[in-house]
C-alpha cells in the first residue's frame, strides 16, 4: 500500500524524490500522542520529548506510518479496536498512520525502566559512578532478556507487517530504545533501506565496556544491520566506529568516509545535528500566551539576567552552574542585587532514585545561594519548577546570558531556541559537552562542564561583553540556526537515503 505524499518548499529535490516514490515507516518508543478515555470517545495528549518534536516534522512532509509503544490503557484499547490496522491521525498539517505496539507490563518495565532508563541513558551520558554503579545482576539480565530483547522483537514484528503492506518502504528507527530492531528485520527484509538516528550521545568504547559483552555486541550488531546510522555529532559517529572495531571481529572500518563493513553490509555513519523550526519557535515565543507569561515574569527580572532552561537531571550539570553563579557573586559583589538568575526546571523521571536525589540536591543548592547572597529585598535565584514551555520561551526573549553547561548532551535544543528568540543580543555560555558546540564553534565563552571557576568567569565576561561584540555573536548564531534548521536536518537524512537507494537500485 502506497500513501500519497505532501511536499514543502523546504524539501530538497532529492528529498522530494524519496517522499514521492517511497513510503516512510518510522518507529520510536514514544508516539505523537497518548490517548485517554473521554465521554465522547478518546482524548489526545501530545507526546513529550525531543524525539516526538523532531519526528513530527516528517509528518508535515509525507504521510508516514508511525509505530510506537502503547503507553496508556486507552492506547491499547484504541489499537485493539483497529486490530492489526494503523490508526489514521490528522493533526493540523500533519497526517500519518499510527500503530501501537502493545507490550505486556512486565516486558515494558524491563525494556524501559531498567535497560533503556537508567542503564543505557546513564551509560551514554557518562553518568554512572563507575566504582560503585551500575551492578549488572539478575534483575538487569532478566530485564535485558525478558524485557529489552522481546520489546525490540515486538517492534520488529509490527514494522515487518507494515513493510509487507507498503510499496517501496523505507524504515527510519529512532533512538536507543530500539537498537536491536534492524537486525531482526533483516532476515525477512534483506533489501529494505533502514536508517537509524540516535538522539543522545554515543560513548567511547572504553566506557561502553561497562556493559557485558553480550549486550554491547548485540547493540553494535543491531546498528550495523542498518544502511545508515545517524548521530548528533561527529564525535559520536567516531566513537561508534571505534566501538565496532573494538567489540566485533571481522569488521572493516573506513575513517575517511565513515562506515563499517560487517557481514556483507556497508553501514554509513553520518552526523545529522538536530535542530528547530525557527519561525514556529519564534511565533510561539511571541504568542498571546507568551505575552501573558512575560507580564507574570516581569517582577522577577533584574537589571540583567542569567537564564537556564533544563530538565532536572544529572547530565544537565545544574549544580555546577548554580555554584558558578554563586562564585561570580563572591568575586564581584558589586553585581549583587543587579544580576538575577532565572531557572526554568522541568522535573524528570522521578521514579528513578538517582533523579529524585538530584532534584533534592538542586533545590537545596538554590536555597543555599539565596541564603548566602540574598537580602531582604532580593533573591538571587528564582526557580520555576514545572513543564511550561511557552513560559520558558517567553523568558528567553529577555536573557542577557543563557547558561547551557551540560556534562554531555546529544544536541541541546535550548541553546538553539535561545539564540533564535532572544531580543537583547544575549550571550550564550555553552559547555563543550553539548552537541550544539560542534555547530556553534568558535564560541568566545565556551566552558568545560566541570570548571566552576572558568564558568564563573565566563558568566562575568558575558555580562561585561561590549554591545557590538554581543550583537555580532548573536547574529552569527541566529543565522546558523536559521540556515541549519529542522528541515535541513531532515533533508540531509532523506538525501542520503535517496542516494543510497539510487546507487543500489533498492
Amino acid at each position: 500500500m502506497s500513501h500519497p505524499t505532501q511536499t514543502d518548499q523546504t524539501t530538497s529535490l532529492a528529498s522530494r524524490h524519496l517522499l514521492e516514490s517511497r513510503h516512510l515507516i518510522m518507529a520510536s518508543n514514544r508516539g505523537p500522542f497518548e490517548f485517554s478515555r473521554a465521554e465522547w470517545g478518546y482524548e489526545r495528549k501530545r507526546g513529550a520529548g525531543g524525539v516526538v518534536t523532531a519526528v513530527s516534522s516528517v509528518s508535515k512532509l509525507a504521510n508516514p506510518t508511525w509505530i510506537a509503544a502503547a503507553r496508556t490503557e486507552a492506547d491499547r484499547r484504541i489499537q485493539k479496536e483497529h486490530g492489526d490496522q494503523p490508526i489514521h491521525v490528522e493533526d493540523g498539517d500533519s497526517r500519518y498512520m499510527l500503530r501501537f505496539v502493545d507490550l505486556p507490563d512486565s516486558v515494558y518495565d524491563g525494556y524501559y525502566n531498567v535497560i533503556a532508563n537508567p542503564l543505557l541513558w546513564f551509560l551514554q551520558h557518562y553518568m554512572w559512578d563507575t566504582p560503585r554503579e551500575p551492578t549488572i545482576g539478575k534483575e538487569e539480565w532478566r530485564a535485558w532478556r525478558e524485557g529489552y530483547v522481546p520489546a525490540n522483537e515486538a517492534f520488529a514484528r509490527i514494522v515487518s507487517e507494515e513493510i509487507r503492506r507498503s510499496e517501496n518502504p523505507v524504515v527510519m528507527l529512532q533512538d536507543y530504545h530500539l537498537y536491536l530492531v534492524a537486525r531482526r528485520l533483516r532476515t525477512e527484509h534483506p533489501d529494505v533501506p533502514i536508517q537509524f538516528f540516535l538522539h543522545i550521545p554515543f560513548p567511547g568504547s572504553d566506557y561502553l565496556r561497562i556493559l557485558p559483552n553480550e549486550m554491547r555486541q548485540e547493540i553494535v550488531r543491531g546498528l550495523l544491520a542498518c544502511d545508515v546510522v545517524g548521530f548528533q555529532t561527529n564525535r559520536s559517529a567516531i566513537n561508534f566506529l571505534r566501538t565496532a572495531g573494538s567489540f566485533l571481529p571481522g569488521v572493516r572500518l573506513d575513517y575517511e568516509d565513515p562506515a563499517v563493513e560487517y557481514e556483507g553490509r556497508r553501514t554509513l555513519l553520518r552526523p545529522y545535528p538536530i535542530s528547530i523550526d525557527p519561525p514556529s519557535v519564534r511565533a510561539m515565543s511571541r504568542s498571546e500566551e507568551a505575552e501573558c507569561q512575560l507580564e507574570f515574569l516581569a517582577s522577577y527580572f533584574g537589571e540583567r539576567n542569567i537564564l537556564r532552561v533544563d530538565r532536572i537531571e544529572p547530565s544537565k550539570n545544574l549544580l555546577r552552574g548554580f555554584e558558578a553563579y554563586s562564585l561570580m557573586l563572591d568575586h564581584h559583589p558589586e553585581l549583587r542585587e543587579k544580576v538575577n538568575f532565572l531557572a526554568f526546571l522541568v522535573p524528570s523521571r522521578g521514579d528513578i532514585p538517582q533523579y529524585e536525589r538530584y532534584q533534592d540536591e538542586v533545590l537545596a543548592a538554590i536555597g543555599r545561594i539565596n541564603l548566602r547572597h540574598g537580602t531582604d529585598f532580593w533573591r538571587p535565584v528564582e526557580a520555576f519548577i514545572g513543564d511550561n514551555y511557552v513560559r520558558a520561551l517567553a523568558a528567553m526573549r529577555r536573557y542577557d546570558v543563557l547558561l547551557v553547561n551540560p556534562v554531555i548532551d546529544g544536541m541541546n535544543l535550548v541553546a538553539k531556541e535561545g539564540v533564535v528568540v532572544n531580543e537583547r543580543d544575549g550571550v550564550l555560555v555553552l559547555s563543550d559537552g553539548a552537541g550544539a558546540f560542534e555547530q556553534f564553534s568558535p564560541l568566545p565563552l565556551s566552558v568545560s562542564a566541570a570548571d566552576i571557576e572558568g564558568t564563573a568567569q565566563a558568566l562575568y565576561d558575558a555580562l561585561m561583553m561590549p554591545g557590538e561584540a554581543r550583537k555580532q555573536l548573536a547574529d552569527r548564531l541566529r543565522r546558523g540556526v536559521e540556515e541549519e534548521d529542522v528541515a535541513w536536518w531532515l533533508n540531509r537524512q532523506l538525501e542520503d537515503i535517496d542516494t543510497l537507494c539510487r546507487g543500489e537500485d533498492c
